[in-house]
Parts: structure tokens; C-alpha cells; sequence
């Protein structure tokens, strides 16, 4: 018997809560629907942008793989255009523009890679600084390559920034800022990795060259 008031008591209380508070409650789970809705929209929309995306990067590698740069390019294009700032576009274009490189088309190469950068999340915008910066010194542009990895890169980056300031360095002729940047970078690798392997033959080379100087 306790119970069974207890539970009309209760359903008497709803009653009166929803009585008293209909007015506001209505409209509250109206909108509480349309956003529901409208977040099943946009998870649906980001989706078939991804699929989309997806497509026309397929079509870039696709087109890369038949070696047609050409269809490349309007590949690209599109995907650049249509998803600028997704993970697709960004993987593009570091494709295409080491593809340009290749292919001696640097100012082209340097334009890809800077979108990437403007337009990518961190670790893209990074790998593409770097890229953008060996472009650079292809084009004999040493001063304009340090600037391009110019901050504080994230520490997975660091390294690879330190290599590549290197670099500058030496075809400015700064040799002791090369030697240092080189320096920072082996100590930022493993003792097995090919890359360190490779600037410690930079250092040598510098040291080799340094001491036939004098």
C-alpha cells in the first residue's frame, strides 16, 4: 500500500511539474531534436567529404603512377581546391610537389608545398617547411630556406629542422652554425638511423674542409 502512494505521489508530481512547466519544456525538446538532426547532418556531410577527398587523392596517386603529370595536376588542383585543409589535401601535396621536384618544376614544387603549409594541421605544415626548404636550396635560395624552418618545429620535427638549418648554413657559409645545427640534429636521432649516419659525413666534410682551409 506504501509503495502504490509513494508511486501516485510521484506520478502526481510529474503531473503538476509538467503542467506547471509545459510552456518552456516544448519548445526545449523542439530544439533539442533539431540539433540532434543537425548533428547526424554534419557527421553525415564530414563524411562524404572524406569519401570525396579520399576519391580525388586516388586519382592524383593513380595519375602520378601512369607518370602523366598533367593529370596530376588537375588532380590536385581539385583536391586542393575542394578539401584544402583536409589530411587528403595535405598528403597530396607533399606527393605532388616532391613529384614537381623530380620533374625540375621547383618554383611549382614550392608552391604546392607552401598551401600545405597555410593550410595543414602541424605535423603536415612541418614536413612540408622542410620540403619547402630543400626546394629552396635547389633554387639556390639558402637565406629564404632558413627562413622557412624558421621557430620551434614540434619535438618529432626537430632533428629533421636542425638537418636542414644545417644545410643553409653551409651554402650561406656559416660554418659554425652549420656545424652546430648538424650537431643538435645527430644528437636528436638514434645511433642506427640512416639520417644521423648521413650528417655525421656532413660534419666530417666540414671538418675536413676546415682544416684543408687552414
Amino acid at each position: 500500500m506504501r509503495e502504490d502512494l509513494e508511486q501516485q505521489e510521484q506520478l502526481d508530481a510529474i503531473k503538476g511539474f509538467w503542467s506547471e512547466n509545459k510552456k518552456w519544456i516544448v519548445p526545449l525538446v523542439a530544439l533539442l531534436l533539431i540539433a540532434a538532426s543537425g548533428t547526424n547532418g554534419w557527421n553525415w556531410w564530414q563524411n562524404r567529404q572524406a569519401v570525396n577527398a579520399s576519391e580525388a587523392l586516388t586519382a592524383m596517386e593513380s595519375a602520378l603512377g601512369e607518370q602523366s603529370l598533367e593529370k596530376a595536376r588537375a588532380a590536385y588542383k581539385a583536391l586542393a581546391s575542394d578539401f584544402r585543409s583536409s589530411t587528403q589535401a595535405a598528403l597530396g601535396g607533399l606527393q605532388m610537389a616532391k613529384s614537381l621536384a623530380v620533374a625540375g618544376e621547383l618554383a611549382e614544387a614550392r608552391t604546392v608545398l607552401q598551401q600545405v603549409v597555410d593550410h595543414s594541421a602541424p605535423e603536415f605544415a612541418w614536413m612540408a617547411r622542410i620540403r619547402l626548404a630543400g626546394v629552396m636550396l635547389d633554387e639556390n635560395n639558402a637565406k629564404a630556406a632558413l627562413d622557412a624552418v624558421g621557430g620551434k618545429p614540434p619535438k618529432e620535427f626537430a632533428a629533421l629542422v636542425e638537418d636542414r638549418k644545417g644545410d643553409a648554413h653551409a651554402a650561406l657559409g656559416n660554418k659554425e652554425e652549420a656545424r652546430s645545427a648538424w650537431k643538435a640534429a645527430a644528437d636528436g636521432l638514434p645511433a642506427a638511423s640512416p639520417s644521423r649516419e648521413l650528417i655525421m659525413r656532413k660534419l666530417q666534410t666540414l671538418d675536413a674542409f676546415g682544416s684543408a682551409k687552414s
